[in-house]
């Protein structure tokens, strides 16, 4: 029994390692390898298969990642979003969705270099609408940039996060690089992680037993 148990707990996380990269966009190798499986003992004749624990290099775990696609509903703040609330850089009933000039990764996310360039601009600044030339942005003709925020829509912008780069002979440009939204976004169910689990090892035990 303990043999067969393990033998579908091992497959059941396999599979359900294969079904993320079937029903999301380029998940990272991150979520796709989250499914752990926790071995049966003679003493204790149950398998536990779910979604480790362990976070990322922002302290996310995979279950933070995939909370609303598994179960639905209201999207719940990341990490850089409540860092943005806590220093007055954005609203407690906002959210934060990537604007034109935000700099996406391979698998389609933020980049996290630019979030925690943002970051530490508006700890260090204090209220994001300091200039600092020092900071320049390594491009030829630039001089520097500044980051500042908007909580309400000033003129054609957006409240968001913007980034102001000045050129030489006194041009500058502001870009938006994340864009406050008053409603956090909302998912309905895209893979029940836990009943296709279930199906698989219900399905793979069976196979699994007579062998054992």
């Amino acid at each position: 029994t303990m043999l067969a148990i393990n033998r579908a707990a091992f497959t059941t996380r396999n599979l359900l390692s294969k079904k993320i990269e079937q029903v999301f966009d380029r998940p990272t190798q991150f979520v796709v390898r989250s499914p752990r499986y926790i071995k049966a003992t003679k003493q204790n004749l149950s398998a536990t298969v779910d979604l480790s624990g362990t976070s990322n290099k922002q302290g996310i775990t995979p279950d933070q990642i995939l909370e609303a696609q598994i179960t639905g509903g209201t999207r719940s703040l990341k990490r850089f979003e409540r860092a943005l609330i806590h220093v007055g850089a954005m609203r407690s009933n906002q959210a934060a969705v990537p604007g034109s000039a935000a700099k996406i990764d391979q698998y389609g996310n933020m980049s996290a270099g630019q979030i925690v360039q943002i970051l530490s601009w508006f700890k260090k600044s204090g209220e994001g609408s300091m200039s600092d030339k020092g900071r320049g942005s390594r491009k030829k003709g630039t001089l520097g940039f500044q980051f500042f925020a908007i909580q309400k829509k000033y003129g054609k912008l957006l409240p968001g996060v913007y980034q102001r780069i000045a050129f030489a002979g006194g041009r500058t440009a502001v870009k938006p690089v994340l864009i406050f939204v008053s409603r956090r976004p909302s998912y309905k169910m895209k893979f029940d992680f836990y009943g296709y689990g279930e199906d698989r090892a219900y399905d793979e035990f069976q196979k699994e037993f007579p062998i054992a």
